[in-house]
């Protein structure tokens, strides 16, 4: 048995399905087929019930399954044992970002004192992070919605400001700072990051007394502001969002009100065996934002 049939078996039962599988492994569906048909062959057993196109695990390949996960978990940080044992380090961490103004700074901190390092830097919706962090595709994903499930730690560090911005002939453009409330009329371009129940642009208006009118709802940032900015309604703006330069047409407007905020934080798999340059990339992103939102919380009540 070879550890490239486990791998591709455990690909087979997550997608059920033969070709689905086969362009996710990159190889042609006959010799997939193949692969599994010969692992079948050494075990003595069928692992799949087949109907049509779509494939089940049967209760061998169910149990198969938990096993073969077990068994690469093991070979995996044996491997990770004997690179700390070696003292030999790994040069690369993955991480799933929001679009802030922030990482260059923080990216740039780690780089000068490990530069050999390479960092995989993604943006992804945070149901696809959350999937990622369990498979372990990547080690950290930063967001401003909590990502949770029993296996993940979930730790919330930055509080980002949210402003309002509106298109620069709209009425409330006029002002400089105003109150949510005096925006209950409008209509508002949401965002949601796709997997909580209510977004907390919705969650700020209905603080403040008033179910906004959301007359377009989107999980990508640019495409929310770059809808007011073409006028079409007005929406909040992160505290550390890239895009403000971009959008020419918009006014941002400062918001009296306290509780409109969001809170910006990390996820990663509690007992994951990471590498000593990811505990040690994550340290330094937990600390460089903790940094930050203290500078902020002293700014506020000087």
């Amino acid at each position: 048995m070879q550890l490239l049939q486990l791998h591709y078996f455990l690909t087979v039962a997550k997608t059920q399905h033969m070709s689905q599988a086969a362009l996710v492994l990159n190889i042609s569906q006959s010799s997939l087929s193949k692969t599994i048909a010969r692992l079948e062959d050494e075990l003595g057993v069928s692992l799949f019930d087949r109907k049509g196109k779509k494939i089940f695990l049967n209760s061998y390949g169910i149990f198969f399954a938990k096993e073969a996960e077990r068994a690469l978990r093991i070979l995996e940080e044996a491997h990770e044992s004997l690179q700390e044992m070696a003292g030999i380090e790994e040069d690369r961490v993955s991480i799933s970002v929001m679009s802030s103004t922030i990482l260059p700074s923080v990216f740039k901190s780690f780089y000068e004192r490990r530069p050999n390092v390479r960092i995989y830097q993604s943006i992804l919706p945070d149901a696809v992070a959350k999937e990622r962090l369990i498979s372990g595709e990547i080690e950290l994903s930063v967001s401003n919605t909590p990502i949770t499930a029993p296996d993940i730690e979930w730790l919330p560090i930055l509080k980002e400001r949210l402003d309002l911005i509106v298109p620069k002939n709209h009425r409330l453009a006029q002002f400089d700072e105003i109150d949510l409330l005096e925006a209950k009329n409008e209509r508002f371009i949401g965002y949601k990051s796709g997997v909580e129940s209510m977004s907390i642009y919705e969650q700020c208006c209905l603080n403040v007394g008033f179910k906004p009118n959301i007359v377009f709802e989107g999980t990508e940032m640019s495409i929310v502001l770059q809808l007011v900015n073409e006028g079409q309604g007005i929406s909040f703006y992160p505290q550390y969002s890239f895009l403000g330069n971009q959008l020419t047409n918009t006014k941002i407007i400062r918001l009296k009100n306290n509780d409109c905020f969001q809170m910006v934080g990390f996820a990663w798999i509690k007992r994951r065996k990471y590498s000593y340059v990811a505990k040690q990339f994550r340290h330094h992103m937990i600390q460089s934002f903790t940094d930050i939102n203290n500078k902020n919380q002293r700014t506020i009540t000087s």
